[in-house]
């Protein structure tokens, strides 16, 4: 999440906890009420946006939980007061998606023990951690280059990303530790014949076509990656910085 995206969030955050608390106090005098009716649903909503969950599951918890504490708070009567718990929630749910941020940022722990399968579906991005051989083949058999446009494995330092899909056709970058840029290498090695264009999404950039590998060599590097483990027969790669220049176009 870049440093606008959290202004934003934190801003509206703000906005709608300081409308909340105004609601609050005028439909419950009791302090308790007040609080109750904006600290508990604030605390819902960071929670339910940090762990990532769904708009659907909030509007669950909502009716399952919100209703009947309501009730218990003495708040039913009080549309303020309900109007207070709904945008205490919406608060904290934008809160939330800042801790949700930071945590995938950080990964499952220190020292790059991080191990998650990104993928891109028009232009979003989407979360496994601790992905399954089986989760990450689907994912790359999956591209199109066109709505499905990128797959990433991580493990610690190390990366893999799988680009464009089209006429089943594929561009494969690795890096060993994505702080040193001569680790980064491909399966494949430069024909110095002709370029292809190679989309994704709404970027088009040309490729050598000795650099674009098929499909089933694509999905026997992804879950080998995944895994930790090499796959036989091992390809003739293409490594060090000058694998930069073509990674750029695309990631």
């Amino acid at each position: 999440m870049s440093r606008t995206t959290v202004a934003w969030n934190s801003g509206i955050a703000v906005v709608l906890l300081a409308v909340a608390l105004v609601s609050a106090v005028h439909g419950a005098a009791p302090m308790a009420l007040v609080l109750t009716s904006v600290v508990l649903p604030f605390g819902v909503g960071v929670v339910l946006a940090s762990f990532r969950r769904g708009w659907l599951i909030g509007v669950l918890m909502l009716l399952a939980v919100g209703v009947p504490l309501l009730g218990l708070a003495g708040l039913t009567g009080f549309p303020l007061g309900r109007a207070a718990w709904f945008l205490s929630v919406l608060a904290g749910w934008f809160v939330g998606a800042i801790v949700g941020s930071r945590r995938d940022q950080h990964g499952t722990g220190p020292g790059g023990d991080q191990h998650h399968l990104d993928w891109d579906v028009r232009g979003k991005t989407f979360r496994e951690w601790s992905p399954t051989v089986a989760q990450v083949e689907a994912k790359v058999r999956a591209l199109d280059g066109r709505d499905r446009t990128l797959v990433s494995v991580v493990r610690g330092h190390g990366r893999l990303d799988v680009c464009n899909g089209a006429k089943g056709l594929f561009v494969l970058f690795e890096a060993g530790d994505v702080r040193d840029d001569a680790s980064w290498r491909m399966p494949a090695k430069p024909a110095l014949a002709e370029e292809v264009e190679v989309r994704m999404g709404d970027i088009v950039a040309p490729v050598d076509r000795g650099l674009l590998i098929d499909l089933d060599r694509a999905v026997a590097l992804a879950p080998a990656f995944a895994l930790g483990t090499a796959v036989r027969p091992e390809p003739d790669w293409w490594e060090g910085p000058q694998v930069l220049t073509v990674r750029p176009s695309f990631v």
